[in-house]
């Protein structure tokens, strides 16, 4: 019998969209769709590696970084990630359900005016990564993801309302053909059943 291939759903959006919800929403659907028949394999950049972890502590403690610094270590950790974790996911033929990827790099660094480079730039920054079978965008005003994540108590330094609005303009200047762009306002249910219209449409061609 001939293996399937691999599925690659990444999950995008400024911050406070619910991408975190959504995934594992989006895990247990295909769990109980599919069983043990596939391996499903959730992940998320950056990563909790030494890359990763260096980029969540200056967002929170500083001191800030330049726009460049910042590129450079998205960059060094997705390469980590790629390497170690969905190159060989993807050879394994897994679905993976990812949380962030190299369109949230493009999306936040395309904000930085300082840093001097367009999206089509960054994107070619990033080409190195591979290209996911379908992005959720979880499209929602500045206002309203900041207001969640203040709720939830996780403020940085990413999440300044101005800068999340050009974020939000970015991520939808960069959706093409792989995308499906979800009303992030919607209720978690709502969305859920969206998303798993999509995706088992798509997965018919690859079980």
């Amino acid at each position: 019998m001939k293996s399937s291939p691999s599925f690659y759903v990444v999950f995008e959006g400024i911050d406070g969209a619910g991408k975190s919800s959504q995934i594992q929403r989006l895990a247990h659907f295909l769990k109980d769709e599919l069983g043990d028949k596939r391996p499903i394999l959730k992940t998320f950049e950056p990563t909790g590696g030494s890359f990763g972890q260096e980029i969540r502590r200056r967002a929170k403690a500083g001191p800030v970084m330049s726009a460049q610094e910042e590129l450079d270590l998205f960059v060094q950790d997705r390469r980590e990630h790629v390497e170690e974790t969905l190159a060989p996911a993807l050879k394994a033929k897994k679905i993976i359900l990812q949380d962030r990827s190299f369109y949230s790099t493009v999306a936040y660094q395309g904000s930085r005016p300082e840093l001097g480079q367009s999206l089509e730039d960054l994107l070619q920054v990033n080409d190195f990564a591979p290209k996911p079978d379908l992005v959720v965008l979880l499209d929602l005003p500045a206002e309203i993801g900041l207001k969640r994540v203040k709720q939830r108590g996780q403020a940085d330094a990413f999440e300044q309302v101005e800068r999340q609005r050009k974020v939000r303009e970015n991520f939808l200047e960069l959706a093409d053909e792989r995308f499906l762009t979800v009303d992030a306002t919607l209720s978690e249910e709502e969305i859920a059943h969206v998303v798993a219209a999509r995706v088992s449409e798509m997965l018919k061609d690859k079980l």
